[in-house]
């Protein structure tokens, strides 16, 4: 019978884990959300964890592999989660365990060499996602007239939006007459998902032709792409990479039509430039990729959301009003920015 793990406070338990994954050539990856075992006899044969909506670290002990131990795992991993109001459910794979995998009603939605897979659970799906993407564009297509040439696409966090991502938005559409701007759903960011959106909107609605989309679990999630989030550069963080590369160009620019994509330099954050680069890896005839240098301040500084976010934090808003839209700017003097700010304190 499935049951969860105390392997924080059972040193036994602990070990045992460790060691069967040991076994099945897996490492910890936290963080978790539930750890799970099957016992035989008092053995434990087999394990899975649990990080929100993603499945990882599932290792069957090697006298049980190829019966129904697996189906018993994945079988209650889903039910509690499920339970857990977790409808939906994302993990990667080998290409020589799809098809077990499928079975329990996962779907492949992208694949990279060497058989490494991302596959989900449960709806919306991929294909519910990309239909709401084709109703933004036909709604504004409706209401702006269609376009033709280029397509540009930028993906963004905006935490918060600021003069930066406002000079790599009017280089995008400096190329094209129609940009997709896709800002990220998640509230894994200081600002929420729903300011951001907001900050974004209002901070180019002097633009025209862009579409403002989210991007659910399929652009740079927690779900699939944890390590952009931890910040851990390894061969995990590249692996993760280009699997949101591959969705990207396989199944999102299609549906749209997306032709190219601007995206900012990067010497900062080594995560961030791994993106870069696995973007231009799998990109390669097929979207164009532009890489535009950071947009500077008067005193040859950098623009970044994070230099902004550390001036709010140490009290000196006004140090922020070269670096931001003046919609930005007016938020954080609200006092619902101020109260933002004073929450990332405690």
């Amino acid at each position: 019978m499935l049951e969860r793990l105390d392997y924080t406070k059972n040193a036994k338990s602990r070990q045992e884990w460790e060691q069967l994954l040991l076994t099945a050539g897996l490492r910890t990856d936290p963080p978790y959300t539930a750890v799970y075992g099957i016992y035989r006899e008092g053995q434990l044969i087999a394990t899975g964890a649990r990080d929100g909506a993603r499945i990882k670290c599932v290792a069957i002990h090697h006298d049980y592999r190829g019966g129904t131990v697996f189906h018993e795992l994945l079988s209650g991993m889903i039910h509690d989660a499920l339970n857990e109001g977790v409808n939906k459910l994302f993990l990667y794979t080998t290409s020589d365990a799809v098809r077990s995998f499928e079975q329990l009603g996962f779907r492949l939605i992208a694949q990279i060499d060497h058989g490494i897979c991302f596959m989900e659970r449960g709806t919306p799906n991929i294909d519910d996602f990309i239909l709401s993407l084709s109703e933004q564009r036909n709604h504004y297509e409706r209401e702006h007239g269609a376009t033709f040439g280029p397509v540009e696409s930028i993906v963004m966090n905006a935490n918060p939006f600021t003069k930066g991502h406002r000079a790599l938005v009017e280089n995008a559409l400096s190329r094209s007459e129609r940009l997709h701007l896709f800002i990220l759903s998640e509230d894994a960011s200081s600002v929420p998902a729903n300011i951001r959106r907001r900050l974004v909107m209002e901070g180019t609605a002097d633009l025209s032709g862009i579409i403002y989309h989210p991007t659910d679990s399929y652009i740079i999630s927690r779900a699939h792409f944890p390590s952009y989030f931890l910040k851990r550069e390894s061969d995990t963080t590249r692996t993760q990479a280009r699997l949101d590369a591959v969705l990207f160009r396989d199944k999102i620019a299609p549906a749209l039509g997306i032709t190219h994509r601007t995206v900012g330099d990067e010497t900062d954050d080594a995560v961030t430039a791994l993106y870069n680069a696995c973007l231009a890896q799998e990109f390669q005839e097929s979207i164009q990729l532009s890489v535009i240098p950071r947009k500077q301040t008067a005193d040859g500084k950098s623009i970044s959301a994070s230099r902004v976010r550390q001036l709010l934090l140490s009290g000196k808003l006004d140090e922020i009003e070269p670096l931001v839209p003046a919609t930005t700017f007016r938020y954080f003097k609200s006092p619902a920015g101020e109260e933002l700010v004073r929450s990332w304190k405690k």
